[in-house]
């Protein structure tokens, strides 16, 4: 399905279509060119960052509801929403699975 933003054959025209063109806009020019293809793999660090954040996502999935309610109200003070400052705290006190991460 086409993902392109703008008429296709506009300036405005940018993203896939079909799944395997590529409308590109840069410079002042618009451009289709043949689907980006990922050749590099990510580095030691970002896997293990990958890894940290999905175990973080599984640490909030396992709380029950009031657990996430206190995370919900700690987090009004804050500006942000209950799950972002789980996040937050888990990956800023290095917690290791099972643990959990203390309201601040």
């Amino acid at each position: 399905m086409a993902k392109v933003k703008g008429p296709l054959f506009s300036v405005a025209a940018s993203g896939l279509f079909n799944n395997c063109l590529e409308y590109r806009t840069g410079s002042g020019k618009s451009t289709v060119h043949g689907r980006r293809a990922r050749t590099r793999q990510r580095s030691p660090a970002q896997e293990a960052q990958a890894l940290r954040f999905s175990q973080a996502v599984a640490g909030w999935q396992a709380l029950s509801v009031p657990q996430k309610n206190n995370w919900k109200a700690a987090a009004n003070l804050t500006g942000l929403n209950g799950y972002t400052l789980y996040i937050s705290e888990y990956q800023t006190q290095n917690i290791i699975p099972p643990q959990q991460p203390v309201v601040p």
